[in-house]
């Protein structure tokens, strides 16, 4: 039977946040920006960062053939409110193995990829999307 571990991210994901950037937010919309449209490209930008970091991990196991050749990027959208992409492995693509060597099997351990991916690069995220918003401030100003 498989096991449950702390920070499994099957049913929720993984979720890249964006919390203490208000200000510059209002500087952008002060200046004629849209704000939905800053946020999806800190989204976007951020994205990379994590979708490198899964990347690695693939190429460090030693099967990874078409796992690795399934990983794709979603650009970010606008739906309900919410400014959604996603970063990953299409299963149709040939990336079901990567299911697996994340929440790992009744005999194999996890590796959490997806978790780490997004917890260990935080402050490089967060980072980012500083570095982004301003790039953005500057454009407009």
């Amino acid at each position: 039977m498989a096991r449950k571990f702390k920070g499994s991210s099957v049913k929720r994901g993984n979720l890249v946040e964006m919390h203490g950037f208000s200000e510059l937010l209002q500087k952008i919309e002060k200046a004629g920006g849209k704000v939905d449209e800053a946020v999806k490209r800190c989204v976007d930008n951020s994205l990379e960062q994590v979708g490198m970091k899964m990347q690695l991990f693939m190429l460090s196991h030693k099967q990874t053939g078409k796992t690795y050749d399934s990983f794709e990027r979603v650009p970010a959208t606008i739906k309900d409110g919410k400014v959604v992409a996603n970063v990953g492995y299409n299963i149709e693509k040939g990336g079901l193995p990567a299911i697996f060597l994340d929440v790992g099997t009744p005999k194999q351990k996890p590796k959490f990829w997806r978790y780490y991916a997004v917890e260990n690069s935080s402050a490089q995220i967060a980072e980012i999307q500083r570095a982004t918003l301003n790039e953005i401030l500057e454009e407009l100003t």
